[in-house]
């Protein structure tokens, strides 16, 4: 009976011991934030937050097969996790809005780290402008075709929250163009409101946005800014 109490007395210690030493493990100890940046005009590259781009970061160290990590870029183009640990990473930006880059190889160290990714859009929106014309909302702008990829559809969505997007809209106009186009080529689209009283009713404010895509099986929307207007 006491080499019972006794073998008990050592296995509860030693589970309390190793409870311990769990607990004293360090967290994260580094933030990792950013921007994605157009290369050429500095501008943010403007997502959409259901199905935008993504950040893919493996840390090093963990055997042949780490696992991958991700992290959604806002709507604004930023980026942010604050619960990360220190060390060497491989940073993979390969599906976006954006032409892929190279993996990069990144050093993670204590506290915050702020890096700026410069990329290239599959395309540029340009000189963007909504406004509400009689009872009509229009969409005039400009497309820069970026890479060889043929333009396949623009797109003016409308929604009551700021993060209207192709996955978030309650009334949008799709053009399919399924072609190149001359850089700074223009482009007008409209959503006849009188059409829509039900559901973009008048007297409210409701936000509307700029959508272009490329063809391509990774490309994703190129976005303007959200607008909001009074209809």
């Amino acid at each position: 009976m006491k080499k019972l109490l006794f073998l008990l007395c050592v296995v509860v210690a030693g589970s309390m011991f190793y409870s311990c030493e769990k607990d004293n493990l360090e967290g994260p100890d580094a933030i990792f934030a950013g921007e994605l940046r157009d290369r050429k005009t500095g501008e943010l590259i403007q997502q959409e937050i259901s199905d935008g781009s993504r950040v893919y970061f493996i840390e090093q160290g963990w055997g042949d097969n780490p696992p991958v990590q991700n992290m959604v870029v806002k709507k604004d183009g930023t980026f942010y996790n604050g619960m990360i640990f220190s060390g060497d990473y491989k940073i993979i930006l390969n599906r976006g809005n954006y032409v892929p880059l190279d993996t990069l190889d990144m050093k993670i160290k204590p506290g915050k780290n702020y890096q700026v990714f410069e990329v290239n859009p599959y395309l540029r929106i340009i000189e963007p402008e909504i406004s509400v014309i009689g009872r009509k909302v229009v969409a005039k702008f400009k497309l820069e075709q970026v890479t060889s990829n043929e333009v396949y559809r623009i797109s003016l969505f409308a929604h009551s929250h700021i993060d209207v997007s192709n996955k978030l809209n309650i009334v949008n106009r799709t053009e399919e163009l399924n072609r190149s186009i001359t850089d700074g080529e223009a482009f007008e689209l409209s959503i006849n409101l009188e059409d829509y009283t039900s559901t973009l009713v008048p007297g409210k404010s409701y936000y509307f946005r700029i959508g272009a895509q490329s063809h391509g099986s990774e490309t994703k929307y190129n976005y303007s800014a959200s607008v909001q207007l009074d209809i």
